[in-house]
C-alpha cells in the first residue's frame, strides 16, 4: 500500500511538471520579458505564491525549462548513437545524431522553441548557467565531428567549432520554418547529410 508521503510526492512532481510545461509554452509564445510568474501560475491552475514551493524565482524556473530542453536533446542523441554499437562508422554515428537532434527539436513541444527564442533575452545569470549545459552537449558533438574528420568525411583543415555551429544553425532553424516549407525528420536528415557528403 502506498503511503501518504508517496502520494504527496507524486502530486508535487506532477504539479512541478505542469508548471514547467506551461512556462515553456508561454516563454515560447511571448518571450522572457512578457511572461510573468502570475501568467505561468494562472496557466498551471495555481496561485502565484504556490510557484515558490517548487521554484525559488522566475530565473530558477526559466533555467529549468532551458536545462530540460538541452538535457532531453542530449539524452536522445547520445542514446541514438549508442544504439548503433561501438563499431559503428563515424558516418553512421553522425547521421544518427543529426536525426535524433531534429527528432528532439520537433518532439519536445515548447521546450525546444522556448530555449531557442529566449536564450538571448534571459538575464546573464541564466545564460551563464545554461551555457554550461550547452557546452557539455557541444563537446559531445565535437567528439562526433572529430571522428568524422579523422575518417575523411570533413576536410582536414575545417574548423570543427564552425562546422558545429553551422550544423546547429541548419537543424535549429527548422523550428521556425513556415508550414509550407516543413519537411519530415527523414527528409531533413537526408538533405543535411547530403549537404555534408555523409552517406
Amino acid at each position: 500500500m502506498r503511503s501518504r508521503g508517496d502520494r504527496a510526492g507524486r502530486k508535487s512532481a506532477a504539479t512541478r511538471a505542469r508548471i514547467l510545461d506551461q512556462a515553456a509554452r508561454l516563454l515560447s509564445e511571448r518571450g522572457y520579458a512578457q511572461t510573468t510568474l502570475g501568467d505561468i501560475a494562472a496557466a498551471a491552475g495555481l496561485k502565484a505564491g504556490s510557484l515558490y514551493y517548487h521554484f525559488e524565482s522566475k530565473e530558477d524556473l526559466v533555467y529549468e525549462v532551458f536545462r530540460l530542453g538541452v538535457m532531453r536533446a542530449f539524452d536522445h542523441v547520445s542514446e541514438a548513437v549508442a544504439m548503433l554499437g561501438e563499431d559503428a562508422s563515424p558516418s553512421a554515428q553522425l547521421r544518427a545524431a543529426i536525426r535524433a537532434h531534429i527528432e528532439s527539436l520537433h518532439g519536445q513541444g515548447y521546450y525546444a522553441s522556448a530555449g531557442l527564442r529566449i536564450v538571448d533575452q534571459a538575464p546573464p545569470v541564466i545564460q551563464h548557467r545554461q551555457y554550461a549545459n550547452q557546452r557539455r552537449y557541444g563537446e559531445y558533438w565535437d567528439l562526433l565531428l572529430g571522428r568524422a574528420q579523422a575518417a575523411g568525411l570533413i576536410a582536414p583543415g575545417a574548423d570543427l567549432l564552425t562546422v558545429r555551429l553551422l550544423l546547429f544553425g541548419m537543424m535549429n532553424s527548422t523550428m521556425e520554418w513556415p508550414k509550407p516549407a516543413c519537411r519530415s525528420v527523414d527528409q531533413l536528415t537526408g538533405t543535411i547529410c547530403r549537404l555534408l557528403y555523409i552517406g
